[in-house]
């Protein structure tokens, strides 16, 4: 079945996206270790599949008059794969270095696949997005169809997967309150919240930096953390008992972490944006695309470095779900628009540097729960999935979770360098460790 062609305009936030990364990268990366032999004949033909069901995987993005971006299709190449050999450890390099190197916006495709192999029978491959046609989890519904596809091939047999109708602008299925005026009085509403906790507060800190530098010469250097489902579970189920979320969790071990690293005598205030998957929020409901169907949540706290853990938790937590209660995440649709009329009069360098002051700086935790693999057929075991993003002007330290039947990964991105590597593991190593304290 043949899948009709993605022509249309960016969105507001995709063409943000697009603009920033001219100016610094913002690709993601996702993650898998398999095990099972994983031939490169059969990788191929798995990823020509998932091309084909995916309308995203096949345009490329042209400029056109009066400013405007568009998606043409056409003449854009395969999805290319690149094998590599590697030690274990060898795949954060490999992953570094696709977060680093632009993706082709203007021959395509937006996204690349690369096989590190580790033995005959131990691999990673890595899935790298233009993130202006993705986000994370995008990236685990496009791992899994990539290893059903492979799971058919190995077997020898046809492995084209249903093809799915390309989408409008994500702008287009924002709910009417979150369009028109409506939406202005909402973003307004927001930017007075931000603003008056600022006068109140004080800036919302933002970790200790090591050196300073420009947006464009920052790189994104990956701390992986592994963990255990059976501790996770136990996580989980302690949170539950004190009123809040894993994700509520993982916020107050970020934000305590770098607290603590910071060294502050009093409270500060702390800005934690979270993605906000908006897939069942849209009108009407996106299911399984290829698409950059997330906006963000803000999280505002007072944080002592002593601040007591689980009372975090609940208020970081809360403090989301009131954000995103508020309709606050489409905000960022309206606010995305203003910047795409900035450009056009200062260019993308000043969208980049507004960009970031709109963060605050902010820290950032991203967590698109479990992913459900363990069902996947084929000759090989996805052992553990997970994903990293390079945020350059957007904020200087974030946390990736995913979680899968066998592994849990928690992998924290440092942009160095505003922040060292081996500063970025002291952090990561801190959170754990306070998450250890507080299920113990």
């Amino acid at each position: 079945m043949e899948n009709p062609l993605a022509e249309r305009k960016l969105s507001p936030s995709e063409t943000i996206l697009w603009l920033i990364d001219q100016e610094c990268r913002l690709n993601f990366v996702m993650h898998a270790r398999v095990t099972g032999a994983v031939p490169e004949g059969v990788l191929r033909r798995a990823l020509r599949a998932v091309q084909a069901r995916h309308p995203l995987l096949r345009v490329r993005i042209e400029q056109g008059a009066w400013n405007r971006v568009w998606f043409r299709a056409g003449g854009v190449p395969e999805l290319p794969l690149r094998v590599v050999a590697g030690p274990g450890p060898g795949w954060i390099e490999e992953a570094e270095q696709e977060l680093q190197e632009p993706l082709p916006a203007q021959q395509g495709p937006l996204a690349r696949c690369t096989l590190v192999r580790h033995g005959v029978k131990d691999q990673t491959v890595l899935l790298a997005f233009h993130h202006a046609i993705g986000d994370a989890i995008s990236g685990s519904f496009l791992m899994r169809d990539l290893f059903r596809a492979a799971a058919l091939a190995a077997e020898g047999s046809p492995c084209e997967l249903p093809a799915l109708a390309p989408k409008r602008e994500t702008n287009a299925y924002f709910p009417d309150w979150a369009l028109g005026l409506r939406g202005r009085w909402r973003s307004l509403r927001f930017a007075g919240r931000m603003l008056g906790a600022t006068l109140r507060h004080g800036r919302p800190a933002v970790p200790r930096f090591d050196e300073k530098a420009p947006p464009r010469k920052r790189r994104a250097r990956i701390v992986p953390r592994r963990l255990d489902p059976a501790w996770i579970r136990r996580l989980h189920e302690r949170a539950q008992a004190e009123g809040t979320t894993l994700h509520g969790a993982l916020l107050a071990a970020q934000i305590l972490a770098v607290a603590r690293d910071r060294g502050d005598a009093g409270a500060r205030l702390y800005l934690t944006g979270s993605p906000v998957n908006l897939r069942k929020r849209l009108n009407p409901p996106v299911e399984e695309d290829v698409g950059f169907f997330v906006t963000v949540g803000a999280s505002l706290n007072l944080v002592e470095p002593e601040t007591p853990f689980w009372p975090l938790a609940i208020a970081a937590r809360r403090s989301l779900w009131n954000c995103v209660e508020r309709g606050e995440p489409f905000v960022y649709g309206v606010q995305h628009r203003d910047l795409c009329r900035m450009n056009a009069l200062l260019g993308r360098r000043a969208v980049a540097r507004v960009a970031e002051s709109w963060a605050f700086g902010g820290l950032t935790l991203s967590n698109i729960g479990r992913v459900p693999l363990e069902d996947l057929p084929g000759p090989f075991i996805i052992e553990d999935l997970g994903f990293a993003a390079s945020l350059s002007c957007l904020s200087p330290l974030a946390a990736f979770a995913a979680t899968t039947e066998r592994r849990s990964t928690w992998n924290f991105v440092g942009m160095e360098p505003l922040l060292t590597k081996a500063h970025t593991e002291k952090i990561a190593d801190s959170a754990l460790k306070i998450l250890s304290a507080a299920v113990d």
